[in-house]
């Protein structure tokens, strides 16, 4: 999973799902429609709910593949994707001697399944594979630099002017680790070439390689920007691909469903009658699609069918291709309410479960003192006709709240979660009066 990610609710999901508890039982259909880094969606999939996760971006989906539609660890064909014999053996051994010593640790609960643990060898045997891979054993066609090129100071596109006149070049990522990134990324390529992997192995190994490209990135957490003069500390070690924890994605009722890169206020439409509506928009100008741009790419590379073109035409100072960019009005006060409004309407849903912090916001910087102005107009919302009369409810959650500027240092907010049941008569337009009272209070 991606853990520094503006607004993870990991450090809170026992509570959460406490409040979810409140609406459903396990079984029943939830939907999580700003789904990010997957933390709550994979929390409600572990507390045995049916869900169906969206995010507009397409890493979200890539974790989605990984973890949450799948009940098992994947089955790589090991003796396709690694043909030498001696090699290969020599990785299983490997992989072999690093999986009985995770047996017993905290998240490898599965491997006591005889089964999985084997399946669970040959993934390993790839991440091992990935782990020491070097350019003279890929095809010519697949032994390209463009990670190092663009995010690395060594790299021939790195360099950039910033819209005040600044120059430099990008250090996202030591030269080092470019290097590795770019060969994890061009044997992907080259085995999909191949049609040689299955969905769920691609997408769980992508998955294993943005954790670990998490670790070792030259930021503050987020990608839009990267330290100009130093280096975090935790860039300068070496990227490793590391077996994936897999206890909380496995099993579970079934049934998941996942958006790739969709608008959530189109695909609402799709999504099937659900108990619960859980949202977690953006509350503030920040674009995720910018700020997040790098797992992006990454997540992208393998499927890409002109690179040169798509590198070709990397813009700002953080090299990101316009072309994937998306301008999300929730990040407009101004749109924020009534776009909220409109995606409850499109759901078939009983209870809405917003999230919402009294951190920086639409209406409130960290340091300017209290301002309800977002928790009203989010009651007024969720108090008008399309709700029933005094349903209601808010819970009040503190908790460290991840910052990506001003250093590293984290906040205490209140995380307030919101719950409303939707009115259903058969002569009452629920979404009309939704509509309407959006009018009132916006």
């Amino acid at each position: 999973m991606i853990n520094r990610y503006l607004g993870n609710k990991q450090s809170i999901m026992t509570p959460l799902l406490d409040v979810v508890a409140q609406h459903a039982n396990p079984g029943d259909h939830v939907a999580d429609m700003f789904s990010g880094s997957l933390s709550v969606s994979l929390g409600l999939k572990h507390a045995g709910y049916r869900v169906t996760a969206n995010d507009v971006n397409l890493f979200s989906s890539v974790l989605a593949e990984a973890y949450l539609l799948r009940d098992a660890p994947p089955l790589p064909f090991v003796k396709e994707l690694l043909p030498e014999q001696a090699y290969r053996a020599k990785l299983e051994r490997v992989a072999a001697a690093t999986v009985a010593a995770l047996r017993g640790s905290r998240g490898y609960a599965f491997l006591e399944n005889e089964t999985w643990r084997a399946d669970f060898i040959l993934f390993v045997t790839l991440l091992e594979h990935l782990n020491r891979v070097e350019y003279e054993q890929l095809p010519a066609q697949f032994r390209r630099s463009d990670i190092f090129d663009a995010y690395s100071e060594a790299g021939r596109f790195s360099a950039f002017t910033s819209s005040r006149g600044a120059t430099g070049r990008r250090r996202f990522f030591s030269p080092a680790n470019a290097q590795r990134i770019d060969l994890v990324l061009n044997q992907l390529r080259a085995w999909k070439a191949d049609s040689l992997l299955d969905a769920h192995t691609y997408n769980l190994v992508l998955a294993v390689l943005l954790r670990a490209v998490e670790k070792v990135s030259n930021t503050q957490g987020t990608y839009h920007d990267f330290p100009r003069d130093r280096w975090d500390s935790r860039a300068l070690g070496s990227i490793r691909l590391e077996p994936p924890i897999l206890d909380d994605s496995l099993g579970g009722v079934g049934g998941h469903r996942a958006g790739r890169e969709r608008d959530s206020l189109e695909f609402m439409a799709e999504v099937a009658p659900h108990k619960v509506l859980y949202l977690d928009p953006p509350y503030n100008f920040r674009q995720y699609s910018a700020y997040y741009f790098m797992p992006n790419v990454l997540s992208r590379y393998a499927e890409l069918e002109d690179l040169d073109g798509y590198f070709g035409n990397l813009k700002f100072v953080r090299g990101q291709n316009p072309n994937d960019d998306f301008t999300s009005t929730f990040c407009k006060p101004s749109q924020f309410i009534g776009d909220m409004a409109q995606l409850i309407e499109r759901a078939e849903c009983e209870t809405v479960m917003i999230s919402y912090f009294t951190g920086k916001n639409h209406w409130t910087e960290f340091d300017s003192g209290p301002n309800d102005t977002g928790r009203e107009m989010l009651t007024g919302l969720l108090t008008g006709e399309g709700f029933e009369p005094d349903s209601l409810e808010v819970h009040e959650i503190s908790r460290r709240n991840y910052a990506s500027y001003g250093g590293y240092t984290a906040r205490t907010i209140d995380e307030l979660i919101f719950t409303a049941r939707i009115r259903h008569d058969d002569d009452h337009d629920a979404g009309g009066s939704i509509r309407n009272r959006v009018q009132a209070v916006g």
